[in-house]
């Protein structure tokens, strides 16, 4: 999995491009907290290019916004596939995260 990361203004988007299983998600989970601490904490999540998230991705994802909310930040997801809403909607996930068709709707919803 490679994580591309871009600012627009205060917000910042991280897109991911592989699978999120096992073998990623603890770095993925340290870049997120790294990214976070760099800049303002807003986060939009770019799934686009994911076609797989394991248990132990969505844990990294869950570990990320439970330690975003307590500061008052969000997490937010963007662009994901039927599949992983469905993933998520199973494993009642879903409410944990805020959704949006695309980047620039994540984007604008920090405004």
């Amino acid at each position: 999995m490679t994580v591309q990361m871009r600012e627009y203004g205060a917000v910042t988007v991280v897109k991911l491009d592989g699978p999120l299983t096992d073998t990623d998600a603890d770095k993925l989970k340290a870049e997120l907290l790294e990214i976070i601490g760099r800049t303002l904490g807003r986060v939009a999540l770019d799934l686009s290019a994911v076609s797989y998230v394991d248990s132990k991705g969505l844990e990294a994802l869950v570990d990320v916004t439970h330690q975003l909310h307590q500061s008052g930040k969000a997490l937010k997801l963007c662009a994901a596939n039927e599949t992983l809403r469905q993933v998520l909607a199973l494993t009642d996930l879903s409410t944990q995260f805020e959704h949006f068709e695309d980047a620039n709707s994540a984007i604008r919803s920090f405004l």
